[in-house]
């Protein structure tokens, strides 16, 4: 009973004591978990504040929405196959058009490529490369990924897609995230779990300017057990979202833009 009583006060004391284990747990797991819940947390107070302090279209034309390789795609990439080809082909009992379907396609994965790129590079330096570093027990990344969470809240919010919300409303762009932008964040948070152990310097506080050197920074960090199944993961979340945002890209023609 004693003990009881003790973990009762400890809770009331620090109702979020439970997220913080979440978030520092040695189980990757358990931290994707920690992530996600604080990252909802957040993600949703940004959106209302979008919302409702923030002009519809906001954000538009800004890193937070462009791509840095951009999502240009080919003209007329179908017209000289078809030509070669036939105009018409049929698969089964269905007939297609050739340049249609070869320009269709042929941009949406050129546009996947230059989106999974533009996320990649991200990933390098805001998740892999601040990984390096710790204080206290935050990986640094951490904070990364809830700033970039704030950021994803308030575009919404916006409404600030380059491309219409579905629904033509400021709420349906939350269906709009739901289709790419929920995979992006959720790749985000398995690329950071897997890869929080990869210390390089650590601090017990910013304003503490001693770092302790716990490996080599030129090092490749290895991983172990579900921390690499996780990192796999990660990529492929991260691949099949940046084909989900070239799909949408390609079906409202923005690619020629």
């Amino acid at each position: 009973m004693a003990l009881a009583k003790k973990i009762e006060t400890k809770a009331r004391k620090n109702p979020f004591r439970w997220l913080g284990e979440l978030l520092f747990n040695e189980d990757v797991y358990r931290r994707i978990g920690g992530y996600l819940l604080s990252g909802l947390i957040v993600f949703a107070l940004a959106w209302v504040c979008g919302y409702f302090l923030l002009g519809e279209g906001a954000l538009k034309n800004t890193l937070l929405v462009d791509k840095l390789f951009g999502i240009k795609g080919v003209t007329d990439l179908g017209t000289g196959l078809a030509d070669r080809l036939g105009k018409t082909f049929k698969l089964f009992k269905w007939e297609f058009e050739t340049a249609e379907v070869i320009e269709t396609w042929g941009n949406t994965l050129l546009v996947t490529g230059k989106i999974f790129a533009h996320h990649f590079l991200i990933v390098l330096v805001f998740i892999f490369f601040l990984n390096r570093f710790q204080v206290g027990r935050f990986p640094l990344a951490l904070f990364y990924y809830l700033f970039y969470t704030i950021l994803t809240g308030l575009v919404v919010g916006t409404n600030s897609y380059s491309y219409p919300a579905q629904g033509f409303v400021r709420v349906g762009a939350l269906v709009t995230f739901l289709r790419f932008g929920l995979w992006v964040w959720f790749s985000y948070a398995l690329l950071l779990a897997s890869t929080a152990r990869w210390t390089w310097l650590r601090s017990d506080s910013f304003l503490d300017n001693s770092w302790e050197k716990v490996g080599k920074f030129w090092s490749w960090p290895s991983l172990h057990g579900d921390d690499k199944e996780v990192f796999i993961f990660g990529l492929l979340f991260l691949l099949v979202s940046s084909f989900a945002e070239a799909r949408l890209i390609v079906f409202y023609g923005q690619h020629f833009f």
